[in-house]
């Protein structure tokens, strides 16, 4: 047991005193010829560096989208062409919420991404709760994670954004941002990663676009020279601050997928972005969600008025979810780890100091699957 606990305390100290040892960077460099969808293999980028973390070899630079086949997709002797890089966004969020670790963990789990992007406006000194530390507690998880700096914006093409809404809207307009810039995964911090989502990486872009509704933005896999992207904002050319899923939704649906459908591999259901606060929050058995579902919204930000047990449960965190008896209870137990004991974690904490040098770079909708 003196062995076991003095492993631990010095696996928590190489943690935080070397986690520049524990991110690398990777450059791409693409030759040949990324215009032509004929048949012939585009050749991979050159890796620099190297990492127990498999680097971003599935990746190319630039391609020429013209041709391409979402219903298909496309892959290159066995390279996929969208990145293995997860991209959280989180403005004005100082403390890890227990969904918000979950939901990362089960991303972690399931894709194993290279690198886990948090996209915010706090400074990395700010951020704080008992689930930060429980991230930066487990070293193979600690190190794919990215502190990327950016700003909430505060207006699109000269158009302020709207004051009310300006911190969804921003949301809306920065994960497209991000996409363009980087290409990967895009997640709603309250999304739960059901399977691995390597299958949609072969895809100029998929997004989940249910029969009858508008587009789903809450998961977007895609590489960052996509068509669809530079369509999307400039839909917000004619922004309307008043309505609060018109750009990010009703307009590009509308008026790009309507009339160019191929420029997207369409994910019916099973991005779960539909309305499944029966099966998450009151439910007790969910037949076959494993088989059925990718990904799911758990619309954690509508619970107060949709969830039937919410005084029951106002909030989660790892002990009251031990007895949760709802769906949402099995899901979440899942990808919780076995940690250490909580005298261990404390006198740790209580005597450690967080060194984070070498990881930094650089009322709500009427419709609550929007979210």
């Amino acid at each position: 047991m003196r062995n076991q606990k003095r492993l631990l305390a010095l696996s928590f100290v190489s943690l935080l005193l070397f986690p520049g040892l524990c991110l690398y960077w990777t450059i791409y460099d693409i030759v040949g010829d990324s215009n032509r969808w004929n048949g012939t293999p585009i050749p991979a980028g050159n890796v620099e560096g190297s990492s127990d973390i498999s680097p971003a070899t599935e990746s190319f630079e630039s391609l020429d989208f013209g041709g391409f086949d979402n219903e298909t997709g496309r892959s290159f002797d066995g390279r996929l062409i969208v990145p293995n890089l997860i991209h959280y966004i989180r403005f004005n969020k100082t403390t890890f919420t227990f969904v918000d670790y979950v939901c990362l963990r089960s991303a972690y789990i399931q894709q194993k991404p290279e690198r886990i992007y948090l996209h915010t406006n706090v400074d990395v000194n700010n951020l704080t709760g008992r689930y930060w530390k429980w991230i930066q507690s487990e070293p193979d998880l600690y190190r794919r994670i990215v502190i990327q700096p950016i700003e909430l914006p505060s207006e699109i093409f000269g158009q302020p954004l709207s004051d009310g809404w300006r911190l969804y809207h921003g949301s809306d307009i920065a994960r497209i941002r991000t996409m363009m810039k980087y290409g990967g995964i895009y997640l709603d911090n309250d999304v739960y990663v059901v399977q691995n989502l390597d299958k949609y990486r072969k895809y100029e872009i998929a997004m989940g676009w249910d029969e009858g509704q508008f587009l789903g933005s809450q998961v977007i896999i895609a590489h960052h020279d996509a068509r669809f992207l530079p369509l999307w904002l400039d839909t917000y050319q004619q922004y309307h601050a008043d309505l609060w899923y018109y750009n990010a939704g009703e307009r590009p649906t509308t008026e790009i997928l309507h009339r160019q459908p191929e420029l997207m591999h369409r994910v019916k259901w099973r991005f779960g972005v539909h309305m499944l606060m029966q099966d998450l929050y009151d439910s007790m058995e969910w037949p076959d969600w494993r088989l059925n579902q990718d990904t799911i919204h758990l619309l954690i930000n509508h619970r107060s008025y949709l969830d039937p047990h919410f005084k029951e449960y106002p909030d989660f965190n790892d002990r009251n979810i031990q007895h949760y008896p709802y769906m949402f209870g099995q899901l979440a137990r899942l990808v919780l780890p076995k940690r250490p004991s909580s005298a261990t974690v404390r006198r740790y904490w209580n005597s450690t100091t967080v060194a984070l040098d070498g990881i930094v770079n650089g009322q709500r909708s009427p419709d609550p699957t929007h979210d």
